[in-house]
């Protein structure tokens, strides 16, 4: 049996509330359109990180900035090149294996960086050596593979980052010297993916980059957002205008513009949380 999210727009069910509710949610979309339209006329700027690229949206016209070049391609996937290793030999030592391996490493050490391509494939040919006569993959062997890989590992995330760095501020400031739009009308949007360390990564360098502008005054927190299951554009523009509709909700009918945001709720739920488990004699 398919289980599926109920709506609860029309909650509660036979009683006038739901009724209103039912209303509240109809305006709401009415208020979110005239967002979503705003957005496309071009009256707000949406900068958007998703796959390897720098996806700018300024009414009709859209942009396309590469950021992740070849060379911080090869810095990542000389990291899983180790852990393919790890599993090809998890499975097998043969001769047959092993010499898949070899092949790899040669592979590897001609890679750029050169010489981090050279430190991989240094280290993973003393582990072949290690095994090589054993016909099994020895705890000892994988764990002394693990200490050396550590440095090598530090490198080539130091080195991943300063990438991310240099070619996204670069294509910030290329586009902040392109287009002219108050930091009002500025959104940066990451888009969700598989690892979260480069989520993390894209969302500290947008806010920082936003923070740092002297015309940037808005609150980057509004203006810097993160889209969880964001696969197309559109996703961004429907993110940034339920941004944008609950933080003038919240603003008119509670006082302050960020009563809506998530983070107001778990604070509030965090005291609610310790609370409840005090009263309840709860460990």
């Amino acid at each position: 049996m398919a289980i599926i999210v109920e709506d609860s727009i029309r909650e509660p069910k036979g009683n006038p509330l739901g009724e209103i509710n039912a209303q509240f949610h109809r305006l709401y979309q009415v208020e979110k359109a005239k967002a979503v339209t705003s957005i496309n006329d071009g009256e707000v700027m949406l900068i958007c990180r998703i796959d390897s690229r720098l996806i700018v949206k300024a009414g009709s016209e859209v942009k396309e900035y590469v950021i992740n070049d070849e060379r911080y391609q090869n810095l990542k996937a000389m990291s899983h090149a180790t852990l393919a290793v790890y599993y090809q030999l998890r499975r097998s030592v043969d001769e047959t294996t092993l010499c898949q391996v070899k092949k790899w490493v040669s592979q590897i050490r001609q890679q750029a960086p050169l010489g981090l391509g050279k430190e991989v494939a240094d280290v993973t040919t003393k582990l072949l050596e290690r095994i090589s006569h054993s016909n099994v993959l020895p705890h000892s062997a994988m764990s002394m593979y693990q200490q050396e890989l550590e440095s090598i590992y530090a490198k080539l995330m130091t080195e991943a980052v300063n990438d991310e760095l240099d070619n996204l501020v670069s294509n910030l400031e290329r586009i902040c010297d392109e287009t002219d739009y108050p930091s009002s009308n500025i959104f940066m949007i990451v888009f969700g993916g598989h690892q979260p360390r480069y989520k993390a990564l894209a969302l500290q360098i947008f806010k920082k980059w936003f923070a740092g502008k002297e015309q940037h005054i808005s609150n980057r927190e509004h203006h810097v957002r993160y889209c969880e299951a964001g696969e197309t554009l559109e996703d961004a523009v429907d993110l940034v205008a339920t941004a944008m509709v609950d933080r003038e909700l919240a603003k008119s009918t509670m006082g302050y513009s960020e009563a809506l945001n998530k983070d107001v709720l778990s604070a509030v739920a965090e005291k609610a949380i310790e609370e409840y488990w005090f009263n309840n004699h709860l460990r």
